[in-house]
């Protein structure tokens, strides 16, 4: 069925109660798991890489709001930026990753973390929002 909505899937592994929206600017590559509950807000491209695991409940949004300067409603002008997660990564449980935001491969970001900024390659990541805890061996 995703296929058929335009979500670009290699041989993945997807878990059902998935929710896409504007789905058709999602590809996630071969060897990814995507489990339970997750939101692809893709009005914006969400470009997941091969071997990516994916916890459950996770939010990955690439639209938002500029602030506005009018006290009487401060969410401005909307804008769009894209995700892109490394190969190799793995997304711990409920995490939230912003727009714009591009996580390096292998990388692993800590459960219930938000990930505000980009992210380099071979770290472990947590917090909110997600800083860089230590690094990862790369051999």
């Amino acid at each position: 069925m995703l296929r058929i909505g335009g979500v670009r899937l290699g041989n993945v592994g997807i878990l059902a109660r998935q929710r896409f929206i504007a789905g058709n600017n999602v590809h996630i590559g071969d060897g990814s798991f995507i489990n339970n509950g997750c939101l692809f807000d893709a009005e914006g491209p969400i470009r997941i890489g091969t071997n990516v695991a994916v916890g459950p409940d996770c939010r990955f949004l690439t639209g938002g709001h500029n602030i506005d300067r009018r006290p009487t409603y401060r969410a401005g002008k909307v804008f769009l930026a894209p995700i892109n997660i490394g190969s190799g990564s793995w997304i711990g449980a409920c995490v939230v990753v912003l727009p714009g935001v591009s996580i390096g491969e292998g990388c692993v970001v800590a459960a219930g973390a938000v990930v505000t900024r980009n992210c380099e390659p071979h770290g472990l990541y947590a917090g909110v929002p997600a800083r860089r805890v230590r690094d990862l061996p790369t051999g």
